[in-house]
């Protein structure tokens, strides 16, 4: 993210990409530190959107849908999106998205467990290679870039709902009940919907609808 923020200074283009083998300081969300172990894709892309300012925190799940779909298409596995930024495959993480905005650039970043070791990992994360398929890392980035990169010209043309439709059956916890930490604010509900500026919709007991523009969720038992 850092080596993408400092080519964007520099003027590099639209489309940039950075790849790593593995990272010493990788991070995700909130400045939490995100394991790099060797063997997982490590992707950061440069873009240059001119969308209004409030639609920016939306690409977080264009990147998002656009790795779900890479993952279903190089193996057949079914992974969901986990509002808002993270990738799920059988009740555990397998990927995170994280986007940072600095003078009119948006660096995507993207952290997948390909080829990682399940012992590498933590309890709740898993990878391609802990689910029993094998993905070349290469042509894994390649597809990915690929369909970030059409999926993010769509978001640019159209807006946000082409990005809705077809997310929408991908979304991981909808119709659950759930716990959301927002800041200061804590709430229980169940997951309604995404709504068209890709907020999460939560209906309280009391039949009250809530949209939430980022927090952390969690699954209640």
């Amino acid at each position: 993210m850092d080596v993408a923020h400092d080519f964007a200074a520099q003027g590099a283009p639209e489309g940039t990409l950075i790849l790593a083998e593995r990272q010493t300081k990788g991070r995700g969300r909130l400045g939490r530190a995100w394991a790099s172990p060797p063997g997982g894709l490590y992707a950061s892309i440069i873009v240059r959107p001119t969308r209004p300012p409030a639609d920016i925190p939306q690409l977080a799940l264009v990147a998002g849908l656009a790795l779900a779909e890479s993952v279903q298409e190089a193996t057949t596995l079914h992974p969901s999106v986990r509002w808002p930024n993270d990738l799920w495959l059988e009740g555990k993480k397998l990927a995170g998205v994280l986007t940072e905005s600095r003078n009119g650039a948006v660096v995507i970043g993207l952290g997948v467990n390909v080829l990682t070791d399940p012992k590498d990992l933590p309890e709740t994360a898993t990878s391609l290679k802990a689910a029993g398929t094998r993905v070349d890392l290469g042509d894994l980035a390649a597809a990915l870039y690929l369909r970030l990169l059409s999926w993010y010209d769509v978001w640019q043309r159209r807006g946000f709902a082409p990005v809705r439709s077809a997310l929408r059956p991908r979304l991981a916890l909808l119709g659950e009940v759930v716990h959301i930490t927002a800041g200061s604010d804590r709430l229980e509900g169940t997951a309604q919907d995404l709504d068209e500026q890709g907020r999460l919709v939560i209906r309280r007991d009391a039949g009250t609808l809530h949209t939430l523009e980022a927090g952390e969720v969690t699954r209640l038992e």
